[in-house]
């Protein structure tokens, strides 16, 4: 009886291995949640398999190890996009590189802020960093800029002078930090209602900001900020180790389909403009969503490549609620490469910041990267 078990545990761990490795081959709108679930989390379902392939290594079941470790290993591309065991690599000219962030400040937590004596810490860590560009998700709150927030203002100025080209509005989208001038165009043109979700594209959630870089390759940053879940307080106790966890499972699924079918849409989108963009293209973008997601594949194409792959060791990006994901990404293509990659784990939002280190690999140019 007890061999029966471990065999039938076996196969059902297998089978949610490869459905959790493959589910973001699957649209949401046409396969439904559970396989955009189960590519959720797949490291989870992997650490869950290796644990018990080590136990059953321990026991000498070889046969069943093997077969755990096979099916682990057949996930190969999931695998590696998700347990990226990479190393920065040395420049080999510093004037042709320069330095990327992408963050979701939570609209610098201005309802809760309260010390205007202190410049809030979000934005304190993004000068500190100094990147060349800076990304950010949700800037904005109750319909004031950034640069209007009681934790920002009196501080404009030290910021200004720091990125003296930026784009602040009063919409709680996407807007950049720039030292280098640039044009920016949203790319958000559907309007479209779902019951949980207002919208699925805004115009000022996506953004394409076509860079001037002096002697350098014409550059074109893609700024997106994709919708969450949606939980409320109540469903987030889901991921909660205490709590009352009362909520209704009908309605937390119908919501997250809900959420993985926008994306689904959205990523669309961010797709057909990286396809009409220059060859340089860089997405910055707090997607809510993880490596090879249905909506993540779709953005990355035949032709992106992940910064992330540059990490040393597998690292979340969103850190509340218990809720441990690599939600937020700095993907590219063109004349540069990727040599190195940081999270910084610092507890200002509830998204760490991601900064990645790019370098030209090609002959400076000049010229355009508008959309053809």
């Amino acid at each position: 009886m007890w061999r029966k078990t471990e065999i039938a545990l076996c196969l059902l761990a297998a089978a949610a291995l490869l459905l959790a490795g493959y589910g973001g081959w699957l649209a949401p709108s046409r396969h439904g949640a559970l396989p955009a679930l189960m590519a959720l989390a797949y490291p989870i379902v992997v650490v869950l398999s290796m644990l018990l392939a080590l136990l059953w290594l321990v026991r000498r079941r070889w046969v069943l190890a093997v077969t755990l470790l096979a099916s682990l290993l057949a996930t190969w591309p999931s695998l590696r996009a998700n347990f990226p065991i990479g190393a920065a690599t040395a420049a080999t000219d510093s004037t042709q590189m320069f330095r990327v962030m992408t963050y979701n400040v939570a609209a610098f937590d201005d309802h809760r802020w309260t010390d205007t004596t202190q410049l809030h810490p979000a934005m304190q860590l993004i000068l500190d960093q100094d990147a060349d560009f800076v990304v950010m998700q949700q800037p904005n709150t109750r319909g004031r800029g950034a640069l209007e927030m009681k934790s920002l203002a009196r501080w404009a100025q030290q910021v200004t002078s720091q990125y003296p080209y930026y784009s602040f509005s009063r919409h709680d989208g996407v807007e950049i930090l720039s030292k280098y001038p640039f044009n920016a165009q949203p790319i958000g043109e559907l309007q479209q209602s779902y019951r949980y979700f207002p919208y699925i594209v805004s115009w000022y959630q996506y953004y394409a900001f076509d860079i001037a870089m002096p002697n350098h390759e014409p550059l074109r940053i893609i700024g997106c900020y994709m919708t969450s879940f949606q939980l409320s307080q109540g469903e987030r106790q889901v991921f909660e180790l205490n709590g009352n966890r009362q909520w209704r499972t009908t309605q937390l699924y119908e919501k997250m389909h809900e959420a993985f079918v926008a994306r689904e849409h959205a990523a669309q989108l961010v797709r057909d403009t990286i396809d009409a963009s220059c060859p340089n293209v860089i997405v910055c973008m707090d997607l809510n969503d993880v490596p090879q997601s249905y909506a993540y594949r779709t953005i990355m194409g035949h032709d992106m490549r992940d910064s992330y792959r540059r990490s040393s060791l597998p690292q979340a990006t969103f850190h509340d609620h218990n809720m441990l994901f690599h939600i937020d990404h700095i993907l590219y293509r063109g004349a540069m490469d990727a040599v190195d990659y940081k999270v910084i784990h610092d507890n200002s939002s509830d998204h760490y910041p991601v900064v990645a280190t790019f370098e030209w690999t090609s002959a400076p140019t000049t010229g355009s990267c508008r959309r053809r």
